[in-house]
């Protein structure tokens, strides 16, 4: 038994070693402050988002970063900001943490068209209820046969998500023009 157990450590060992790949890490651009989350447009642009409410245009090659203006009403507070961004065919779709009034917010999804000086958005799903917190925006957004999937987070609320009446601590699923799918 003991001789088994000899055997198979030197075996992890040897080919796990012998597989293992290394990974490095280069550093492209200092100036930015907390950059959120990026889309590929192609190989040599991407369209990157800060925390703090600022969308830019970056060509990697030239490394010419440029800031994109936009009229996104946000928040920038606790967990809240400029959060996920996703180019798909000519359009740009972006979460954010939606300033709602009285101190309240939640997590919102936009779409404009692409322009990589000024992108006029205009939003297509507002979780609701909006919150007074800080916290778990959540955000992702991904696309999938015209459809775009979207995670919003429980706000701290935690029990919220297993009400089925409100949106946080949701995937939420609708059609790219924010419409509601028949077979929701």
């Amino acid at each position: 038994m003991m001789l088994k157990k000899i055997f198979l450590l030197i075996f992890v060992l040897f080919f796990s070693k012998s597989y293992a790949l290394e990974i490095k890490l280069d550093k492209k651009f200092d100036n930015l402050d907390k950059p959120w989350s990026l889309s590929f447009i192609n190989s040599d642009n991407i369209i990157l988002t800060e925390k703090k409410g600022k969308l830019y245009f970056i060509n990697l090659k030239s490394k010419k970063i440029s800031e994109i203006k936009h009229n996104l009403s946000l928040i920038s507070s606790g967990q809240g900001g400029l959060l996920d961004v996703l180019y798909h065919k000519g359009e740009v779709y972006v979460s954010y943490s939606e300033k709602r009034g009285n101190l309240t917010s939640s997590t919102s999804v936009a779409k404009g068209k692409f322009n990589t000086s000024k992108i006029y958005f205009e939003n297509i799903f507002r979780a609701n209820p909006s919150i007074a917190s800080g916290y778990h925006f959540g955000s992702r957004l991904v696309i999938k046969n015209k459809q775009i999937y979207i995670s919003a987070g429980e706000r701290g609320k935690g029990m919220i998500a297993q009400d089925a009446t409100k949106h946080p601590g949701s995937i939420i699923r609708i059609n790219l023009d924010g419409s509601i799918p028949p077979d929701n």
